[in-house]
């Protein structure tokens, strides 16, 4: 039987705990946890009650249930999605359209990511799922309870994906269904896209991504029965005998008979496939099947040689309760939704620029390419749409990118960013702060002893403000890297110096450096001082550590400043060189190092890493540190651009620099002036140099009043819901609009602010996001 599912009024819960209790519930009541044992084997066989099918188009859910579904069903369902469940007399009007149908498939190479681990049993829930398919075209997700042998099949295959134990993994949840995806439209490339685009938007991890397939059912009988007529008719040619070609004739009319019986929906109908061989399906080990997860080849690697592959029919795909309940949930407030959007104003009509959104029409609203230059901020809470907007932006300028441009993005969510960076853009390259196996920037760039450690304090300077980093911080910061690099550059040397003088040899600069700030105390500081100098033995080495540490009393032989002293003199810059030998991955002595010079002068597509690794084996970087590194990286790009780029505007190169979370790229603190002269000079003057900024974060407060006004001063700024009353007022005043219309946003829904292609003012416009993380045209 057919329900709608309709939006009730008010926000949904945005407690993640609660929002899976329901999602598990739902599935439950949907019998998708359901195991036969010998009192119901019979009965699940001969009577299905598990599963649904659901369909959805841009503002409508509907769900078809089993006949002999319990009558509390569509309750239970309906209040796992925030709404109520009205009864239909029949199938959805959309259903009468004359539409092609496809089906996603799982490609034969397809590996999971990173995003296929973590999930509900690691205090994640992927409630920020959705469908979202084209004007005209419709999804359907038809859904059945695993089988028996499909989860222990499923266990092996992500064991052998991630080499660890898959207990924790959110492919097995209790509830997880096997789920067929499908799409129709009026054309058959659009149903193959929209099916490949919903399977994508399922969120489950597949690298590089997922296929589709034209729908044809009830074919499969028809090309058996002709190939057994071909075979009949070969064997009345060999030997004469004529009765199986009659046989095979009366099999093929039927099975063509069947085949042109066929319903418009036939193919909506079909339930996911099992795999029935009786042998799992294997693939051959790669290397970076025998990884272990903490370093290397794990103790199989010369012994393994096939792996556990896809543990499903290839049109079946495995689906988390969370993941269901999400997409089942109707837009809230869909009729409201369409009347409150705007109507694209005539002035955007031809714009070429990025995609912000779909108007109350569904036509395509775009900024005018030539405005980018001028800057866009996007500020919205977590899980409201805007890191989807931030990839759109992305993919728009990836397609618009000279082979010697460049487009620099700065993640905050590299873990669950890089798999749909690197479906949605070819070429992109990946850097993870925490994880010494890729590159990284090199803070200290090319030249002598000097010369580098000049560079990095006034790159610290430049990151974390003078508030945090003085003049005197900056030279203390100067002369223990130049110190620490000179006596590392000695070798052998200075290790039989620092032994001689009973300490343990640092093992990098940045440890050097920290311990001459007295980061392990007094003692060890002017240790590895005296093993420097006497490593040295030369005038600029004795005053660099006369200038740290004091010097000495030439009438008692003793420190000529006491330790109490110098620790409150060095702790300012003792504190931020700390943060950063903290991290003992981002400068590991074996690491491969890049400098902005050389990413800005060939052009590249990359994406930096300074949230969570993204490997599972890779230790993670307190909030403190990950500021401080995307404070430096930001910073270096900043001068970099200003050294390397000067003139390429009127070249036509670009660098798009694309910041998903501003206060990651504010300094340590995050709230004093860390990094402002750099959001400045972008803002106005990076024309010149051909350089584009877009930045991103969540509530204006995060940030100093100087950051903010000067974000709140680009040329487009989008804004998602906005709950904060605070937070509404500034943005309202920002915007131009009332505080309560960015209360009351829908889910993915935003506010743009833009200007023509002449700098005109526009009013602002409220449109529908596209799911541009699920492959929607940006």
């Amino acid at each position: 039987m057919w329900y709608e599912l309709e939006p009730l009024p008010g926000a949904d819960t945005d407690d993640q705990r609660v929002f899976l209790d329901r999602a598990r519930r739902t599935a439950a009541a949907l019998g998708l946890a359901d195991r036969p044992s010998w009192s119901t084997w019979w009965a699940m066989l001969t009577h299905r009650t598990d599963g649904m099918v659901l369909l959805a188009d841009r503002a409508n859910r509907w769900v078809c249930l089993p006949d002999d579904a319990p009558a509390d069903t569509p309750r239970i369902l309906a209040a796992g999605c925030h709404a109520r469940a009205r009864a239909l007399d029949g199938p959805p009007p959309c259903l009468d359209a004359p539409l092609r149908w496809a089906h996603a498939i799982v490609p034969m190479s397809a590996t999971l990511s990173r995003t296929a681990r973590g999930g509900p049993g690691g205090g994640e829930t992927d409630d920020d799922a959705r469908l979202d398919p084209a004007h005209g075209a419709v999804v359907a997700l038809n859904l059945r309870r695993q089988g028996v042998f499909e989860t222990g099949r499923a266990k092996d295959w992500l064991a052998d994906e991630f080499n660890s134990a898959p207990d924790m993994n959110r492919l097995q949840e209790t509830g997880t269904a096997a789920v067929r995806v499908m799409a129709a439209a009026p054309s058959r490339a659009a149903a193959l896209r929209e099916a490949a685009r919903a399977a994508n938007a399922l969120g489950l991890g597949f690298t590089p991504g997922v296929s589709a397939h034209a729908s044809r059912p009830r074919m499969g009988a028809v090309w058996a029965a002709a190939a057994l007529w071909v075979a009949a008719v070969g064997a009345y040619a060999a030997w004469g005998v004529w009765w199986p070609m009659i046989v095979a004739s009366v099999l093929l009319a039927a099975a063509v008979a069947r085949r042109a019986r066929c319903a418009p929906d036939e193919a909506l109908w079909q339930r996911p496939r099992h795999y029935w061989r009786i042998r799992a399906r294997m693939r051959r080990a790669d290397a970076a099947d025998y990884k272990s997860r903490y370093g290397g080849d794990d103790h199989s690697s010369h012994v393994r040689h096939r792996m556990h592959a896809y543990a499903y029919q290839r049109s079946t795909f495995p689906l988390p309760s969370d993941t269901l309940a999400a997409l089942t949930t109707p837009p809230p407030g869909a009729n409201a939704v369409r009347a409150a959007l705007s109507v694209r104003p005539d002035e955007l009509a031809d714009a070429h620029g990025p995609l912000l959104g779909l108007d109350a029409v569904g036509r395509p609203v775009r900024m005018p390419a030539d405005v980018v230059w001028d800057g866009t901020v996007l500020i919205g809470k977590p899980g409201g749409g805007k890191s989807n907007s931030m990839h759109g932006l992305q993919r728009w300028a990836s397609a618009h990118m000279r082979p010697d441009d460049s487009l620099i993005a700065l993640e905050a969510k590299g873990r669950d960013s890089f798999p749909i960076l690197s479906r949605l853009i070819a070429g992109m390259r990946f850097m993870d702060v925490a994880d010494a196996r890729t590159p990284i920037i090199d803070f200290l760039g090319d030249g002598d002893p000097a010369a580098r450690a000049q560079r990095f304090a006034s790159l610290m300077r430049g990151a974390l403000g003078d508030e945090q980093i003085g003049p005197r911080s900056r030279a203390q910061i100067a002369d223990a890297v130049e110190l620490s690099l000179r006596a590392l550059d000695a070798g052998d040397a200075f290790t039989r110096a620092c032994a001689a003088a009973g300490v343990e040899p640092p093992a990098g600069w940045v440890e050097c450096a920290y311990t001459l700030l007295f980061g392990h105390g007094a003692q060890a500081a002017r240790a590895v001082a005296s093993a420097a100098v006497n490593t040295l033995d030369d005038g600029a080495a004795r005053e660099a550590a006369e200038r740290l540490h004091g010097g000495v009393n030439p009438n008692t032989g003793r420190p000529a400043v006491s330790d109490g002293q110098l620790y409150a003199q060095l702790s300012a810059p003792m504190n931020k060189i700390g943060l950063l030998a903290a991290v003992p991955a981002v400068t590991a002595p074996g690491r491969v190092r890049i400098t902005w010079r050389r990413i800005l002068e060939h052009g590249i597509r990359l994406a930096v890493n300074l949230g969570d690794p993204v490997g599972a084996d890779v230790a993670g970087v307190n909030e403190d540190a990950r500021r401080l590194v995307g404070a430096l990286l930001f910073q270096g790009l900043r001068v970099e651009v200003g050294d390397t780029c000067a003139g390429w505007e009127a070249h036509g190169r670009r660098v798009r620099i694309y910041v998903d979370e501003l206060t990651d790229i504010t300094g340590s603190d995050g709230r004093t002036g860390g990094n402002t002269a750099a959001v400045e000079w972008l803002r106005s003057r990076a024309r010149a140099y051909g350089a584009e900024l877009t930045v991103g974060t969540q509530y204006p407060e995060q940030l100093d009043a100087r950051l903010t006004a000067c974000i709140l001063g680009f040329r487009t700024i989008g804004c998602y819901v906005m709950l904060s009353p605070s937070s509404a007022e500034t943005m309202g005043a920002a915007l131009d609009v009332d505080p309560a219309v960015l209360r009351s946003l829908p889910t993915h829904a935003c506010v743009w602010r833009t200007t023509d292609g002449n700098g005109g003012s526009l009013p602002a416009l409220t449109l529908s996001t596209p799911h541009f993380d699920a492959g929607a045209d940006a």
